[in-house]
């Protein structure tokens, strides 16, 4: 096994600087393939603890994306530490009082605009996310015999919750959360209407782009898992058994494995997903394009780069589908992000009426319970539900 750059922690705890300042940094492993770490900003020293915990997800075959994540967020915690004289080793206390902080912080304002905005802060949302990397960490952490178990114990509260049946006390459930956590804020998932995705489609500049938006909206596939889509996936005949699959009409095949732009598919379970006959259209002009820039072409993915001075033909990376999203919406008066494609592609299939165990498999969902924030009202259906059910009093006579 190839010996890893990241050096695993001792478990002696020095004292950190307190003018350091720590952020995540892309890095490349001798194992292969791309991953992150969490550096000192101007030295470019490890941070041991945190580094090794990044390598750990790394090997957990974990995408490059949550990666990132997390180096992001531990990288944010142990900058915040040396100011506050506090050691992480010390657990719940030390993070609870990280995540007040961060709840009454505000964000920087952009630069070069010097009008006056109020003040934006972190959604309950992303607080329990920065709270759920670190908690990992230290579950990690106790793994490792760099804190106590103990320490590692107090981040999640157990409790049971009884019922009754007349007057009999039904069987507890032992019910178990993390400790540190703060109340989010429920709010419909933003989602693109009809004119909205039109928009989008036209604004969008070339036939690759315009495919795979048109992709992602049609069928509800995540990002990581439409660029980590091959050519052998694309099964876009009325009759694919020739090729060995048994399933009809046009469709696709998501898959999780390891990809050299490292997107990954967030399930574990392979999924058949049908595509309609514009989406196939929109292929077959994106492979026009693909030939005719490309002399020699022996890259299995399905998404590549062909509109760059810079690495022809290898696999289109998630930063620069993102930009590409960002910089076409901006375009249309649209501010669109990936997952926002998802969004619209679940929330139509709900309102068309399809039913729940199809739409479960469509999104490559694990549990039913998954979709329920799709089940959203809009101001047209409240508006109808007013009309049908108002009182003729009120009625103008």
């Amino acid at each position: 096994m190839p010996q890893s750059l990241i050096p695993f922690p001792s478990t002696t705890h020095p004292i950190v600087p307190i003018s350091r300042r720590w952020i995540a940094f892309s890095v490349i492993h001798k194992a292969g393939g791309p991953s992150w770490a969490v550096v000192d900003s101007s030295t470019y020293e490890l941070h041991s603890e945190a580094s090794a915990y990044l390598h750990y997800l790394l090997g957990s075959a974990r995408s490059a994306n949550t990666i990132r994540a997390y180096a992001q967020r531990l990288a944010a915690f142990f900058t915040w530490l040396g100011p506050a004289r506090l050691d992480w080793t010390d657990g719940v206390p030390v993070v609870s009082r990280f995540i007040r902080e961060l709840a009454v912080t505000a964000l920087n304002a952009p630069e070069g605009n010097a009008e006056y905005r109020e003040p934006r802060y972190r959604s309950g949302k992303t607080m329990n996310q920065y709270a759920a990397a670190i908690t990992q960490f230290y579950m990690w952490a106790a793994r490792s015999d760099l804190v106590s178990e103990k320490t590692a114990a107090g981040f999640y509260e157990t409790r049971i919750a009884y019922g009754y049946s007349g007057d009999r006390l039904l069987p507890g459930q032992v019910l178990r959360s993390r400790a540190v956590r703060v109340k989010e804020i429920e709010e419909a998932p933003k989602l693109l209407n009809e004119t909205g995705a039109e928009s989008l489609l036209e604004a969008v500049s070339n036939h690759r782009d315009r495919f795979l938006v048109a992709l992602m909206v049609e069928t509800g596939v995540r990002i990581g898992e439409a660029l980590g889509l091959r050519t052998e996936d694309l099964h876009l005949f009325h009759d694919s058994r020739a090729v060995g699959c048994v399933s009809v009409g046009p469709h696709i095949h998501v898959r999780r494995r390891q990809n050299p732009n490292a997107a990954l598919s967030k399930s574990s379970n392979p999924r058949t997903v049908p595509v309609t006959e514009a989406v196939c259209t929109l292929y077959y002009l994106y492979l026009e394009d693909r030939i005719d820039r490309l002399a020699q072409d022996s890259n299995p993915m399905v998404f590549v780069n062909l509109y760059s001075r810079s690495h022809v033909g290898e696999a289109l990376k998630y930063s620069n589908a993102v930009k590409m999203f960002y910089r076409s919406s901006g375009r249309a008066g649209l501010r669109v992000n990936p997952h926002m494609t998802r969004h619209t592609a679940a929330t139509r299939w709900k309102r068309a009426g399809v039913p729940t165990r199809d739409v479960q498999a469509l999104l490559g969902h694990r549990s039913p319970s998954s979709q329920l924030v799709y089940e959203h009202s809009s101001d047209q259906d409240l508006r109808e539900a007013i009309e049908r059910v108002r009182f003729r009093s009120s009625e103008p006579t």
